[in-house]
């Protein structure tokens, strides 16, 4: 029975708790795996988000053979607005930066009243992510993976929807899957506290891995009402907007976000990070290039 008491603790720690509460989570219900505590919704949301998932799998437009495509998948993890605005607001920034119209992908956990694109769960990450292995060339093609939400202690992105879902991503369960899809090159950005801990399972030569924090420190301005967190306005709305190359934007952001967190007396500093491989540099800067 000991395993039912622990699994009840989980429930009511990734459905009903604050973000602090939630950090201190003892136990893996899933033992390690990528796994969910949800409630179902009721028969016409459900309906409803089984028909955007389908639709937006459907959209993504199939690779050109000998041409560089750029596939983006977008997600909102936490249900605040604050997370909707930025996996959509930076989702529209990259699309047009890179030239991936017709090959990007939204997923939300909420937060913006009526549901407008496919919810943020366990099952829907690991399609979108299946859907564009399936599309990409693994040799030409370069994916883009954007994730904003809360992040815990231990390094882990957390995935919830208020009273009604939970879950944990960690950076091995998005290292496997994505190893599982056949996807190579890739650049992966999250937004969330102690997100420095997905650069060191990521990081190789096809990999391109950008981080709010350090693995030991928290990020800031995730605030519900924001329109962005520290990090995505710095980086996305401030730094990719004026600067051509989305790895020299890194250093221009972290240099704001150290001089808002001094003006607003926040401490520990975020110290965002990068790992930048050098096969995925050279295609993000093609596809760079290609979208001018």
């Amino acid at each position: 029975m000991g395993w039912i008491k622990g699994l009840v603790a989980a429930i009511a720690l990734a459905l009903f708790s604050s973000p602090a509460i939630a950090q201190q989570q003892p136990r893996d219900p899933f033992n390690g795996q990528f796994g969910v505590i949800a409630l179902a919704p009721p028969p016409a949301e459900a309906a409803q988000l089984a028909k955007l998932m389908g639709d937006a799998l459907a959209a993504l437009q199939p690779q050109r053979p000998g041409q560089e495509d750029v596939y983006i998948i977008s997600a909102s993890l936490w249900g605040d607005p604050v997370f909707e605005r930025e996996a959509t607001q930076a989702e529209e920034i990259m699309r047009t930066h890179l030239g991936a119209a017709g090959r990007s992908i939204i997923l939300s956990a909420g937060g913006q009243g009526a549901r407008r694109y496919p919810a943020a769960t366990p099952d829907n990450i690991a399609a979108a992510i299946g859907q564009v292995g399936a599309l990409a060339d693994p040799n030409e093609d370069l994916v883009v993976l954007f994730i904003t939400t809360h992040g815990q202690p231990d390094g882990a992105a957390v995935v919830r929807e208020h009273n009604r879902m939970g879950a944990t991503l960690r950076p091995a369960h998005l290292r496997d899957m994505l190893r599982a899809a056949n996807i190579r090159n890739r650049v992966v950005i999250v937004s969330a506290c102690f997100s420095g801990a997905f650069i060191a399972p990521l990081m190789d030569d096809n990999t391109i891995v950008m981080t709010a924090a350090a693995p030991d420190r928290s990020s800031f301005g995730c605030q519900p009402q924001n329109d962005w967190t520290f990090f995505g306005d710095a980086y996305f709305a401030q730094s990719v907007r004026a600067n051509g190359s989305m790895i020299g934007a890194f250093d221009d952001a972290k240099r704001l976000i150290e001089r808002w967190e001094r003006e607003q007396n926040l401490s520990p500093p975020s110290n965002p990070q990068r790992h930048i491989g050098p096969r995925a540099a050279e295609l993000l800067r093609r596809a760079e290039r290609n979208a001018r």
